[in-house]
């Protein structure tokens, strides 16, 4: 087993002590924060898989938190306008895997980079096409109260909200986002 020696650094009058493996790290993660700046430069300030397939590189291998914080320093006070402008929207429509819906954002609360949500669906004029049942077209009010898989279709909106809300939040302003509650128009 090799040992490195110990290398310093030193913060606002603290010594922290890290391995020579631990800087090279450091290092590597500041050189992708430079590419993903350069590339937001020439294309524009979101990231997805395909970006990251560009630098090699695969959702968690970056933590999602760290290249939000590099999102949110490029994008400096651009990204709470941004996220204003997303939440002040009157609907947001899906079209995702079958489902055919919209919702609306009733509440949001920001608590430092991340905002909590509540929303409702409108299952009443939404639509969900039952592929692996009988592939015709049924309203989401419907689907949801069928008994026997009523629950799956509660699971699979909740999911087409969260991969919206990750395409439109997280990489887009690198806030990150919590539903708190999600309402169905037919139970108001």
């Amino acid at each position: 087993m090799r040992r490195t020696k110990p290398q310093y650094l030193i913060f606002i009058g603290m010594r922290i002590r890290i391995t020579e493996d631990q800087l090279n790290t450091i290092s590597e993660i500041e050189d992708y924060k430079k590419k993903f700046f350069k590339y937001w430069d020439k294309f524009g300030p979101k990231y997805d898989d395909q970006m990251l397939k560009l630098f090699g590189l695969n959702r968690g291998t970056i933590p999602s938190s760290v290249i939000g914080s590099w999102l949110r320093e490029y994008l400096g006070e651009s990204s709470g306008e941004i996220m204003k402008k997303f939440f002040s929207k009157p609907e947001h429509k899906i079209d995702c895997g079958g489902y055919d819906f919209t919702f609306t954002i009733d509440d949001y609360r920001r608590d430092g980079h991340q905002f909590e949500i509540k929303l409702t669906v409108d299952d009443v004029k939404g639509t969900v096409m039952l592929m692996l049942m009988d592939g015709t077209i049924h309203r989401l009010k419907d689907a949801r109260d069928n008994e026997e898989y009523g629950w799956e279709i509660e699971n699979e909106i909740q999911e087409c909200i969260w991969d919206y809300l990750i395409d439109n939040i997280e990489m887009t302003t690198g806030f990150s986002f919590v539903i708190d509650k999600i309402n169905y128009k037919s139970d108001l």
